[in-house]
């Protein structure tokens, strides 16, 4: 078994580091998703509104009824610039929270690397200690055959 790795608290804190900005990361994505399908929905509803309008119009419509109309396009416009200015702001978000990820993640992997060739060295010098210990366990069957 390898040496104990003195800085595994760091590394373990790290990685919850690193396991955190995943998870900030992740649920910014799967916000950006429904922010994108809310303005999916309303670019629908508007499409719908209009086609509605312009079908009354054709056959003769109020004015109450065509201001109404009129009401909800602007609605939806509304709510679709919204979240239009939602979804810029959260894709800045996003792009931080990718920079975050990136730099905790080399961090950590900065001290993986290390504990990676602490361990490589404790085998070697184990290996070396072995073979020393061998070479007298030799050099004492051939005294003792003597």
């Amino acid at each position: 078994m390898a040496g104990k790795f003195k800085l595994q608290a760091v590394l373990n804190y790290r990685q919850s580091l690193e396991d955190q900005a995943q998870q900030a990361l992740t649920a910014s994505l799967k916000l950006r998703g429904e922010l994108d399908a809310q303005r999916e929905q309303q670019s629908l509803a508007l499409r719908d509104y209009d086609a509605q309008l312009k079908a009354r119009q054709r056959e003769g419509l109020s004015v109450a009824e065509m201001e109404l109309f009129e009401a909800q396009i602007e609605h939806c416009r509304r709510l679709m610039k919204d979240i239009g200015a939602q979804l810029d702001l959260l894709d800045e978000r996003i792009v931080e929270e990718r920079e975050s990820l990136l730099k905790v993640a080399r961090d950590r992997q900065v001290l993986e690397k290390l504990k990676d060739k602490q361990e490589s060295e404790y085998r070697l010098e184990l290996s070396r200690k072995e073979r020393v210990m061998l070479d007298e366990i030799s050099l004492r069957n051939k005294g003792e055959s003597s």
